[in-house]
């Protein structure tokens, strides 16, 4: 049984200078080239995001070598970092692949058991090729060893993020040893395009026929990899999630000082004022959770998965809320399926497709503290 009271000092989501410096820093780069417009003509383009914003986001930002150790040719920052990123990224609604790639895919290759056998894949992912991470699923594709050192995978991959325009997919697979992580080139595969509700977040499924791969990690360490992979997704999405309930309030309270009724500004009224307190407060809890979850992370692994949970759950039901409260608070505008307050939504409901149900996250934090 885990203990269910926070073990990690509460400074460890106290204000940080440098943080507060890559939160600016991000966030003036994104409002110049990331307005609403700008993602929506992104998201609906040919590829699904922007190489322009990409290559920016990797070039002067270095954005995928964030948490990537130095002597791996990264930053050496940890998550505390990436989720402030992503807690910026999530609020601009980003479609460029910051989560699946920068952050899940490039760590899935640092996490190699020899690093020279990803060099050059990790040298480019660092660069802004893209790599994803297959999300866990109940049956995984089978795989064995072949000639010359290469092994074949077989099996589908029922949906995954960004897959079409990456270059390169992790695959969880399982053996006689047990899981393991390999690495696979999307043109040995074969790619079909899903329709999801996020349309800033693309998803595909992929079918693998023998497809070569090469190991990335063997079974005496893929579960344990897996598994901080896995928290490490929570989090990262807990942050988006935070960074979203922050910019929808913003948007709302912007509207209701401006949009009058009754020769008043709507925000005036008691009960709208009430509405937007409640979001404000879903705000606060939200940061709190995903900033304790990412330091629990780096600090404190032992009751990391606790923490991961908590933030999960929180986050998740805070962006949803903060949606709904936006689309009705914009009133006939907001309902129209067009506005913005609606991309926000399908994101928060495509999340919860891709990596899980808030009351999924409920039901774990039982079981975690033995309820």
């Amino acid at each position: 049984m885990v203990n269910p009271w926070p073990e990690s000092d509460s400074a460890v989501i106290a204000p940080v200078e440098e943080h507060d410096e890559l939160r600016q820093v991000v966030r003036s780069v994104l409002a110049k080239h990331a307005d609403h417009e700008s993602v929506r003509a992104a998201a609906d383009s040919e590829l699904g995001y922007s190489q322009k914003l990409w290559r920016l986001l990797n070039d002067e930002l270095e954005v995928s070598g964030l948490a990537v150790p130095e002597e791996l040719g990264g930053s050496g920052y940890g998550v505390r970092e990436l989720c402030v990123l992503l807690e910026e990224t999530g609020a601009a609604l980003l479609p460029e692949p910051v989560l699946t790639s920068a952050v899940l895919g490039c760590q899935a290759l640092a996490a190699a058991d020899d690093p020279a056998v990803v060099e050059d894949q990790l040298s480019a992912a660092l660069r802004g090729v893209v790599v994803t991470l297959a999300p866990p699923a109940s049956e995984l594709p089978a795989a064995e060893k072949a000639e010359g050192g290469r092994w074949d995978v077989t099996g589908t991959l029922p949906r995954l993020a960004h897959g079409a325009a990456a270059d390169l997919v992790v695959v969880r697979a399982a053996t006689a040893e047990g899981p393991v992580m390999l690495l696979v080139e999307t043109a040995d595969v074969d790619v079909t395009s899903l329709t999801a509700v996020d349309l800033t977040r693309r998803q595909v499924s992929l079918r693998l026929a023998s497809t070569p791969a090469r190991l990335l990690v063997g079974p005496e360490r893929a579960g344990g990899v897996l598994e901080r992979l896995d928290l490490l997704a929570r989090a990262a999405v807990a942050a988006e999630h935070a960074g979203i309930v922050g910019e929808l309030l913003a948007r709302t309270v912007e509207f209701a000082t401006e949009r009058e009724q009754f020769g008043r500004p709507i925000g005036s009224f008691q009960a709208i004022k009430h509405r937007l307190a409640d979001v404000l407060v879903d705000r606060e809890r939200a940061c709190s959770a995903a900033r304790y979850a990412a330091a629990a992370i780096d600090h404190d692994p032992a009751s990391a998965p606790l923490a991961v949970a908590v933030a999960s759950s929180v986050c998740a039901d805070a962006a949803l809320r903060a949606a709904h409260e936006a689309v009705q608070l914009h009133g006939g505008l907001g309902f129209t399926w067009e506005h913005r307050a609606h991309y926000y939504l399908r994101r928060v409901l495509g999340d919860e497709g891709l990596y899980g149900q808030s009351r999924d996250q409920r039901a774990a934090i039982a079981d975690l503290v033995g309820v």
